[in-house]
């Protein structure tokens, strides 16, 4: 449910540092790029990539297997041939990566004012600040860069980028658009991963070309734009009205060549009216509100909630519709949400509240655009949420790493229980820690052994010990900061709390599956609608088979009446998970260890994907009572028993699950007398709301008729209170006879 994050500065809190808040380093560059789309960016990419495939590398890479730690190669390779060629197999400049680092970007206004020149010894923690770092000081000094030649991608060259020879180009208009003029220039940094960070281990400043001279062409460099002071406070706005990148900048060329001669106060007036007039352009959201308000009249239980801001614009939205709310009323037990899809066009966060029904299918309870994911965001969301759901609150709540979620759920939510997504949190592990963990053997195999299988916190814990004093681990940040968060994402710490299959990579998978099928990143806003209601669809359909399915006769692998009782009590997608268990219930012998109270199973052969991957288990039990309690948990986890406690009670003859472990949410007849129940509880609210407004409209034509009469009114009001009186006597003596 998860997408990785990144690191952060020690100084942060643990929980902010661990869902990947990440500063750019030693310079504290901030994020503030705008990432250009649009096909006319595409075009130009692949015109200086089209006058730039000729540029050579640099030889003195060859020279690297021999010779890794002597400080002089790398001024040495400052000084080298650039026009040589390197032939190592292992050196590559085209790479996936290399692409993605060498896209165009928009540094931050305050990258821009703490800009400074690159020094020999300065560390970033990743290819990418580093990157960003150059890049902002060559658009303050005149020139663009780009990635050059790379040693096995343990150390870059990031060249300016007229570094190579230009070649002939026919066509002029080609030409123009791109700024890849090659002059052989050796202005250039050189940096190199040294104890996971980045390092500029040498630097050459010097430029054979005129860095260049007048601002405006600066302005609109392919790699940067340089804004004034002015064209900043503009751009801000433009942001916060989802105006993208490359229609910004089209702004700001039509502002330069039509208010030029303009006084200032005509021109900030022309400013506002230019932008209205984008905001009426940019009409994605209301495209979407109307499709918002068509889906209102064809669904009358469909509704949406906007959140909008100071000058009355959209910048997030929240969406239902009757059938899911009815869902949640029955199975809003459990909850997962997750912000892990995003549509790129407007970089708005989708987020799917889902939960599960009595199948152990997903559902959909809403949607959200959101306009970020900070906590004030996240807590309109949920405050809506619950608003649209009548107040009643899930008992647990999964969802992935995200400081500002965690921080809204504990404001909004309290009393929730709340886990976050161990897929994500170990994901989010093997990126950060890939280098780390590949130079200490079998570490990462160690970590994920234990996550997944402890049986008790006292168990993880010391394993945790062990496994950094073994390895020495003890400095890296990354495993401090998932040892301090260990509670909200170890599976140990939830054995005693309903999170039903989250430790199935299927459940996983299927969740993932159902969004990242159906939702493309670039959608527009109502193309999400469009796949909500698909998805829904599809979700109707697959819950109408599931009953009918339910209703056949299942194939059974054994004899047992046991497995027949199942197939007759629970849904058939429930009953083919216990079926299961009583499958893998075979894989085990039983040894009495306390006479009739404790049992141990022992593994006597391999099953597949065992959810707690252990040759040997206990399983307690009370006599007399049929009460049976086994190390794994799984029946407080997921409502359905194990194969460990199956296989006692073939031992002890058990041919029926007891009622105390048949979960009512799992079975044929719970959505049926769940709907039962709801829609009596719907139907005596109606009749409440009806008697309400007889009384109402009985006062109102009352009042109306004595209102003038100041002795009426005194009668009436006096009569009124006599009936309170009385109607409070009744309800005394009507509660003393139920007593």
């Amino acid at each position: 449910m998860t997408d990785p994050g990144q690191v952060a500065e020690s100084n942060h809190s643990g929980a902010e540092q661990l869902e990947g808040k990440e500063p750019v380093g030693k310079q504290a560059m901030p994020e503030g790029r705008l990432q250009p789309i649009g096909e006319n960016y595409q075009e130009q990419a692949s015109n200086v990539d089209t006058i730039t495939e000729g540029l050579l590398t640099d030889k003195s890479d060859k020279a690297e297997e021999q010779d890794h730690s002597h400080d002089i190669a790398e001024w040495n390779e400052m000084s080298s041939n650039d026009t040589s060629s390197g032939s190592d197999s292992d050196s590559s400049s085209g790479s996936e990566l290399d692409t993605e680092l060498g896209k165009s970007f928009y540094p931050s206004f305050e990258a821009l004012e703490n800009s400074r020149p690159p020094e020999v010894g300065m560390k970033f923690p990743t290819l990418e600040d580093a990157e960003r770092f150059y890049s902002t000081h060559a658009l303050l000094t005149g020139f663009a860069i780009r990635r050059g030649s790379n040693y096995r991608r343990k150390k870059f060259h990031i060249l300016c980028n007229r570094s190579g020879k230009l070649k002939p180009i026919q066509h002029m208009q080609r030409k123009r658009k791109s700024n890849a003029m090659g002059s052989q220039c050796r202005a250039k940094v050189i940096v190199k991963l040294t104890n996971e960070e980045w390092e500029i281990t040498a630097v050459r400043s010097e430029h054979n070309h005129p860095l260049c001279p007048r601002p405006s062409l600066t302005r609109f460099f392919l790699n940067h734009r340089y804004l004034s002071t002015e064209e900043k406070s503009f751009l801000r706005v433009l942001q916060q009205s989802r105006i993208n990148p490359k229609k910004a900048m089209k702004i700001f060329r039509r502002m330069r060549s039509n208010f030029r001669n303009i006084p200032s106060k005509e021109k900030d007036m022309s400013n506002l009216q230019c932008l209205e007039q984008w905001r009426k352009e940019n009409s994605d959201v209301e495209t979407a509100l109307k499709r918002f308000k068509e889906l209102e009249l064809r669904n009358l239980g469909f509704s949406y909630t906007m959140q909008t801001d100071e000058d009355n614009i959209v910048r997030s939205l929240f969406w239902t519709d009757a059938r899911s709310r009815v869902d949640y009323e029955i199975f809003g037990d459990f909850v997962s949400f997750d912000t892990t899809y995003s549509t790129n066009r407007h970089n708005m966060p989708f987020a799917p509240i889902v939960g599960m029904n009595n199948h152990g299918r997903t559902l959909v309870f809403g949607c959200a655009l959101l306009q970020d994911q900070k906590t004030e965001t996240f807590k309109w969301m949920f405050q809506t949420f619950l608003h649209v759901m009548g107040g009643k609150m899930p008992r647990a709540i999964i969802t992935d790493q995200d400081e500002g979620m965690s921080k809204a759920i504990s404001e909004v939510m309290p009393q929730v229980k709340h886990r976050l997504c161990k897929f994500n949190v170990m994901q989010k592990a093997r990126e950060k820690l890939e280098v780390f963990m590949a130079a200490r053997g079998n570490m990462n195999a160690e970590l994920h052994g234990f996550v997944d299988n402890s049986l008790t916190e006292q168990e993880f814990e010391d394993a945790w010990a062990e496994l950094i004093e073994k390895y020495d681990a003890g400095e890296n940040e990354h495993l401090r900061l998932m040892w301090e968060t260990r509670k909200n994402w170890a599976p140990v710490y939830f054995r005693a709390h309903f999170y039903p299959f989250v430790e199935s990579t299927g459940h996983h998978e299927g969740a993932n599956l159902l969004f990242k099928e159906n939702v493309l990143p670039k959608d527009r806003i109502e193309k999400f609608i469009e796949q909500y209601e698909r998805i829904q669809e599809n979700i109707v359909k697959t819950d109408e088979d599931d009953i009918l399915q339910s209703g056949t006769e299942p194939a059974y692998f054994s004899y047992q009446p046991i497995e027949k009782h199942a197939a007759h009590i629970y849904t058939r997608q429930i009953f083919l998970r216990i079926q299961k268990e009583l499958f893998y219930s075979t894989a085990f012998n039983v040894h009495e260890i306390q006479g009739g109270s404790v049992y141990r199973l022992e593994k006597v052969c391999n099953y597949e994907n065992p959810e707690v991957d252990r040759n040997s288990f206990e399983v307690l039990v009370e006599a007399g009572t049929f009460a049976f309690k086994c190390q794994c948990a799984k029946f407080t986890r997921d409502g359905i028993l194990c194969c460990h406690i199956f296989r006692v009670f073939t031992q002890l003859g058990i041919n029926e699950i007891p009622a105390q472990y048949i979960l009512p949410r799992w079975t044929h007849r719970f959505k049926e007398e769940q709907l039962k129940e709801y829609k009596d509880k719907c139907l005596k609210k109606t009749e409440n709301t009806a008697r309400y407004a007889m009384l109402m409209t009985k006062m109102a034509d009352i009042g109306k008729g004595i209102s003038m009469d100041g002795a009426k009114c005194s009668c009436f009001m006096h009569e009124l209170d006599k009936i309170q009186e009385r109607l409070a006597t009744t309800g005394d003596i009507r509660r003393k006879s139920w007593k």
